[in-house]
C-alpha cells in the first residue's frame, strides 16, 4: 500500500488562484499516476491532495513491497525536483501486509479498491510522514532493509491502533 500527500494543501489552496492550485495539483497526479504504473501498480484514488496506490494485485509479484518504495522515493524525488515555484512538498507511508481486494459498495455504487488494516497503517504512515519523508512499516522494511542498511526506526502511536508500531525513515528532507 502506498498513499502520499501534499503538505501544507489548505495554505496553498487559500494563497494561489484555484487555477494555479489545480495546475500543480495536475501535476502531483501526473507524476504520482505515472510512478505507480511504471512499477505495476494500481491507482487506486486520487483523493484531494492524496495519491492511493497499491502492488501485488490484481497481478501478484514478491517484489510488490520493493515496487511501493520504489514509486515512493520516486514521487517524492520527482516533486522536489520541479522548478521551486512549481513544487510541492510531498509525505508518503508505505505498509505491506493481506488486504481485501476488490469491489464494495452496492448494486448502486462499486469501487475496486483495497481494505484491511495494512492500508490504515500505510494511510497513517502518511498522515505523519514530514515534508520530504516516506514512512515504512517493519514488515515493508524487511523486504528493502539492504538497501537502506542504517534507515532510523521511530516507535509511533498511530491513530486508531492499540499499540505502537515500528517504523523505518527512508526518504528526509
Amino acid at each position: 500500500m502506498l498513499f502520499v500527500d501534499v503538505r501544507g494543501f489548505t495554505s496553498l489552496a487559500e494563497q494561489l488562484p484555484p487555477d494555479q492550485v489545480v495546475a500543480r495539483l495536475n501535476r502531483f497526479y501526473a507524476i504520482a499516476s505515472h510512478a505507480i504504473f511504471e512499477r505495476d501498480g494500481t491507482l487506486d484514488k486520487l483523493v484531494g491532495d492524496q495519491a492511493m496506490g497499491f502492488f501485488g494485485a490484481p497481478l501478484h509479484g514478491k517484489d510488490h513491497p520493493r515496487r511501493a518504495v520504489e514509486t515512493a522515493l520516486k514521487i517524492l524525488s520527482a516533486m522536489h525536483g520541479l522548478d521551486p515555484r512549481h513544487q510541492l512538498q510531498i509525505g508518503a507511508g508505505v505498509a505491506s501486509g493481506e488486504a481485501f481486494v476488490g469491489n464494495v459498495g452496492n448494486a448502486g455504487v462499486t469501487d475496486y479498491t483495497v481494505i484491511g488494516d495494512t492500508v490504515n497503517v500505510a494511510a497513517r504512515l502518511q498522515a505523519i510522514a514530514g515534508p520530504g519523508e516516506l514512512l515504512v512499516s517493519e514488515d515493508t522494511y524487511a523486504h528493502v532493509a539492504s538497501d537502506f542498511p542504517n534507515a532510523p526506526a521511530r516507535e509511533l502511536g498511530l491513530k486508531g491502533k492499540n499499540l505502537p508500531i515500528t517504523a523505518r525513515v527512508l526518504a528526509q528532507a
